[in-house]
């Protein structure tokens, strides 16, 4: 009321007792009544929105069990192509190596070919430990997040050739699987986009702990993202990370300025059971 009161249209969300004795969640909006330029009052909605807001838990619920079974699945691909395929080339590139020791000079044709070949096979085991811990990041569950958000970066440099600084200060806070893994693919399609869309040079990517969150920052020197963009239906990579950081129950904000660069910033609470957090998210 104090805040209409002041001039300012309000719109919030709020839990609160129903007279009946049982909690509903309530939507309310209000705006100034003004006479003559003066404030004389007040005029707003309430709204119960309890089954409304259920329904956003139960969908939260789906989400997360399908994200948990989408992880799963890539670990066991990831797996499948580390084991598998690593062992046959490794296997082939050890018989390999035994024909090109026994080439003499005079099959220098054949001692180039075998050469390449044992190039080709190491530049392909390379990309095959890539892909694997692109898919699943293992790194993850043997060094921790810090390390793994090392390599991704790094990765992403020598991919793309664009700069990329990483700054990790969450002092010390441990992150459960569940979130460490959701803040490696928030951060891993971030870099997505930036490679595809931006055109930028240079890119920094923060983690730190504020109070009782996490927040991650990504900004690049790029053409910067339009509103539109930010809100198109279309735009997958933003929408997957909007779903990840609200699996969390936290939320996102983009904003962009033309050719100056764009930021992603998401704020994920720490404690497991926090609400969703609206206050950084775009929308």
């Amino acid at each position: 009321v104090e805040e209409v009161l002041s001039g300012e249209n309000v719109r919030n969300e709020v839990p609160v007792q129903h007279k009946k004795g049982y909690a509903v969640t309530v939507s309310f909006s209000a705006i100034p009544l003004k006479k003559e330029g003066e404030i004389i009052g007040l005029s707003g909605i309430l709204e119960d929105i309890t089954e409304r807001k259920r329904i956003e838990e139960e969908l939260r619920g789906i989400s997360s069990h399908l994200q948990q079974a989408r992880e799963t699945e890539r670990a066991a691909i990831a797996r499948q192509i580390h084991d598998e395929l690593g062992q046959i080339l490794t296997a082939l590139k050890i018989d390999l190596a035994w024909l090109n020791q026994r080439l003499n000079r005079e099959q220098e044709p054949m001692l180039k070919k075998t050469t390449a070949m044992l190039q080709l096979i190491d530049r392909t085991i390379q990309a095959v430990r890539t892909l694997s811990s692109e898919l699943s990041p293992r790194l993850i569950e043997d060094l921790g997040l810090e390390a793994a958000l090392e390599w991704l970066t790094e990765e992403f440099q020598n991919r793309t050739g664009v700069r990329c600084v990483l700054t990790f200060k969450p002092n010390g806070t441990a992150l459960e699987p569940e979130r460490a893994t959701a803040v490696f693919r928030i951060i891993q399609e971030t870099l997505t986009n930036v490679a595809r869309h931006a055109n930028a040079t240079k890119v920094k990517v923060s983690l730190r702990k504020i109070n009782n969150s996490l927040m991650l920052e990504v900004t690049d020197n790029g053409r910067g993202i339009t509103q539109e963009q930010v809100s198109s239906p279309r735009s997958f990579g933003l929408l997957g990370i909007k779903e990840r950081a609200s699996f969390c129950g936290g939320g996102v904000k983009i904003t962009g300025s033309q050719d100056k660069g764009t930021t992603i910033i998401v704020r994920i609470p720490l404690n497991k059971e926090a609400p969703h957090d609206k206050s950084a998210d775009s929308r």
